[in-house]
């Protein structure tokens, strides 16, 4: 009922984005993100993207909502070392809906449901629920310990609190 719930409100933010060799368009890597602005911008995971930033004259980006409709993307920024990367639609589409995030100022609690949202292995979108355990310790830099199954291809989608906003 509550991953029905957080993949229902969410599902018009979400798209794939694929990365595809300019010559023949041939999929060359595929991954999650979601929209964060209205007028266009989506955020990613940088290893999702980073063909487009390594060798832009080779590939091209583009993004497919729950609808299929496909369309272009350009790279904007990236942070290799946070594993971040921004785009934007590049295309004509009419105005989208965006994901908020939660307030720094509300601490996760350990045991706290969350969703994590994408495109796994290429056959759909999917909700995956799991909680919070903290952060991941020795890390250099604080990493969210998910306890839930992730699968390749859901890498740049959200995670989300019980509440639907982003958390990571």
């Amino acid at each position: 009922h509550d991953a029905q719930r957080a993949y229902e409100n969410s599902r018009d933010k979400l798209v794939q984005i694929r990365t595809l060799l300019r010559n023949t368009d041939s999929q060359s890597s595929v991954g999650s993100g979601f929209f964060v602005s209205k007028d266009g911008l989506i955020i990613t995971n940088f290893h999702v993207a980073s063909q487009l930033a390594l060798e832009p004259d080779r590939y091209r980006g583009v993004y497919v909502p729950v609808d299929g409709k496909q369309g272009d993307v350009e790279l904007l920024a990236f942070d290799v070392l946070h594993d971040l990367a921004l785009l934007r639609v590049t295309d004509a589409a009419g105005p989208r809906a965006a994901l908020g995030f939660r307030s720094p100022a509300v601490a996760l609690q350990r045991g706290e449901r969350l969703y994590s949202l994408g495109n796994p292995l290429d056959i759909g979108f999917a909700v995956t629920q799991g909680t919070y355990n903290g952060l991941v310790e020795r890390s250099f830099y604080p990493r969210i310990f998910f306890g839930g199954a992730i699968n390749p291809g859901m890498s740049g989608g959200p995670v989300l609190d019980e509440a639907g906003q982003v958390i990571g």
